[in-house]
C-alpha cells in the first residue's frame, strides 16, 4: 500500500517557527548570563592575582608599588634616574611579579618610560597585559576609535588597565559629591609630592611619589581596599593607559558606578555626569558587572561590592586609618 507523504501547512510551520523562537529567547539569556558569570570570574581572577603581586612586591621593596615621575628617587634611587622623565605606574613596577619579567627587562628607565619604551620591536604603551583587563568591559585592550583620548597621551593607541590603585576617601574637587567622612584626604587627588610621609593621603597607594608599607595601614589589611574596577569610558584619565603616570588613582569618594560613562544614556546630564571636569565624580570605582564592582583588600581577598553599599562603610574601607569599625558589607 502506497504511503500518503503530508506537507505541513502554512499554520503548522508558522507555529514551528513561534515555539523555536520562543525557545530561544528563554535560552539567550541564559547563555549570556552564563557568558557574563564566566567574564566576571576571569575578572575576579586577574584581581587576585595583582592581590598576591602586591604582597610579593611588599616582601621584596618593603611597601606598596607607586607611580614614579620626575626624579623622585623612592626605594634608594632604584626607579629614579637623573631624567626629569615620567618612570611610568605602578603596574609597571608590578612587571616582574605577574610573570611579564621579560618586558620589565626591556624597559627605558632611564628615559619616559611610557614613551619611550619599546618592548619586542613595539611601543611598550601599545602591549596589551591580559592580566590587566576585565573580559566584561566595553573595549579590546585599547580605547577604541571615535572617542577622544586624554591629552597626555599624545594621541598614541595606549593599552588599556580595568584595574586601579586606591587612593581612598580623597579629596577630589570638583564634584566631589560624597562628604570626606574621615579628615584624611586634604590634598585634591593625592597628589603627595611634598615631603613623601603620606600624611595627606587617605587610600594606600595615590596618584604618585607615594605608596603605603603595611604598617601605615592602622584599619588592617582586611578593612582596607587596595585595587579596584575601573572603566577608561567613564573616566579621561584611564585612556592613558596601564602605563600612564597620570591614569590609575582612583578614589572612593564617589559612590561605585556613578555614571561618567560618555556615550552612555546619563552622560552629560549635569556637570558632574562627564569624564572631563568632573574629577571628583569621574574617578571612582566602576564596572559592568552587574549590580556592583569587584576589589581586592590590602590583604588579598577578593569582594565583590555592591553600588548600594552604605558610604560611610564605602569610605572606611577606602581610608587606611579611619578608626571606623567596618561592620558586615
Amino acid at each position: 500500500m502506497n504511503r500518503v507523504t503530508r506537507a505541513f501547512t502554512l499554520v503548522e510551520l508558522l507555529v514551528v517557527i513561534a515555539i523555536i523562537g520562543i525557545l530561544v529567547a528563554l535560552l539567550l539569556p541564559a547563555i549570556q548570563a552564563a557568558r557574563e558569570s564566566a567574564r566576571r570570574t576571569q575578572c575576579s581572577n586577574n584581581l587576585k592575582q595583582l592581590g598576591v603581586a602586591l604582597h610579593n612586591y611588599h616582601d621584596t621593596h618593603g611597601r606598596l608599588p607607586h607611580t614614579i615621575v620626575a626624579n623622585y628617587r623612592q626605594l634608594g634611587g632604584r626607579w629614579g634616574t637623573t631624567s626629569p622623565d615620567h618612570k611610568g605606574s605602578w603596574l609597571v613596577r608590578l612587571l616582574p611579579f605577574v610573570e611579564q619579567q621579560s618586558v620589565w627587562d626591556q624597559i627605558d628607565f632611564d628615559g619616559n618610560v611610557e614613551h619611550s619604551s619599546v618592548v619586542d620591536g613595539r611601543p611598550m604603551h601599545e602591549l596589551v597585559i591580559p592580566a590587566f583587563i576585565c573580559p566584561s568591559d566595553d573595549h579590546d585592550g585599547h580605547w577604541p576609535d571615535g572617542f577622544a583620548w586624554n591629552p597626555s597621551s599624545n594621541g598614541q593607541r595606549r593599552a588599556l588597565s580595568n584595574y586601579s590603585a586606591s587612593m581612598g576617601s580623597q579629596a577630589n574637587e570638583p564634584c566631589a559629591t560624597h562628604a570626606n567622612y574621615w579628615g584624611h584626604s586634604t590634598l585634591v587627588r593625592g597628589h603627595e609630592t611634598h615631603d613623601g610621609t603620606g600624611n595627606r593621603v587617605s587610600g594606600p597607594i595615590n596618584s604618585i611619589n607615594w605608596a603605603a608599607e603595611f604598617r601605615q595601614i592602622t584599619d588592617g589589611l582586611s578593612n582596607t581596599i587596595a585595587l579596584g574596577e575601573v572603566r577608561p569610558r567613564c573616566e579621561g584619565h584611564l585612556r592613558d593607559g596601564w602605563t600612564g603616570f597620570n591614569a590609575l588613582y582612583t578614589g572612593t569618594g564617589i559612590a561605585i558606578n556613578f555614571n561618567t560613562c560618555e556615550g552612555t544614556p546619563g552622560y552629560g546630564a549635569t556637570a558632574c555626569n562627564r569624564h572631563v571636569g568632573a574629577w571628583g565624580a569621574s574617578q571612582g570605582f566602576k564596572s559592568l558587572h552587574s549590580g556592583g564592582a569587584n576589589f581586592v583588600l590590602c590583604d588579598g581577598a577578593v569582594r565583590f561590592l555592591a553600588d548600594s553599599i552604605d558610604m560611610v562603610t564605602y569610605q572606611a574601607l577606602g581610608d587606611r586609618r579611619s578608626g571606623h569599625a567596618v561592620g558586615a558589607y
